[in-house]
């Protein structure tokens, strides 16, 4: 059974790859798939990408303690994920309020769009083993957890990008009306 599981993870792993290929070229203005951004973006995206690592190490350290304790809160690969989760969350919260999240050639609406798709296909995922009383077996929040992590992100990314338009906006109305 375990090494069916495993080839299903690869081929959905495969398949997500291919999936945000396409998603990238939708996302960016000219169709590439690389996004560009300029020096000062590139600067600060080093720095994110430094305080998601440092993030990832803490965290890690949190769930090794938790399995030499040997507290189970959730499945391995749910715990394993999460430590990328923090990575991430660090790295793009980071980014999105230094200005360094969205490209040059970024489509703000079309990434929205992808993040808001990607969100309720996940929340489908907790939906779907919540009511099928596997989200939580044993006590213990099962693999669908990744999918409850991956819709939390999308929706902090949505709203973490809203917030930032908005002071973008009141920035440039006070630098407008001289305050």
């Amino acid at each position: 059974m375990g090494i069916f599981r495993a080839s299903g993870m690869a081929a959905g792993l495969v398949a997500g790859l291919i999936i945000c290929v396409i998603l990238f070229r939708y996302m960016n203005k000219d169709k590439k798939i690389l996004t560009k951004y300029d020096e000062r973006q590139e600067m600060a995206r080093g720095r994110a990408y430094k305080y998601g690592f440092w993030a990832s190490m803490a965290t890690a350290a949190v769930v090794m303690i938790t399995d030499v304790a040997e507290i189970s809160l959730a499945s391995s690969f749910t715990k394993y994920f999460f430590i990328m989760f923090v990575g991430i969350l660090v790295q793009v919260t980071y980014s999105i309020f230094n200005d360094a999240y969205l490209g040059i050639n970024t489509n703000k609406k079309r990434l929205m769009i992808i993040c808001i798709i990607a969100g309720l296909c996940n929340l489908l995922g907790v939906v779907g083993n919540i009511k099928g009383g596997t989200f939580i077996v044993n006590g213990v929040v099962s693999d669908a957890g990744t999918n409850l992590l991956c819709c939390i992100l999308m929706v902090v990314i949505g709203i973490e990008l809203l917030i930032k338009d908005s002071m973008d906006r009141k920035h440039a109305t006070a630098e407008e009306s001289g305050d």
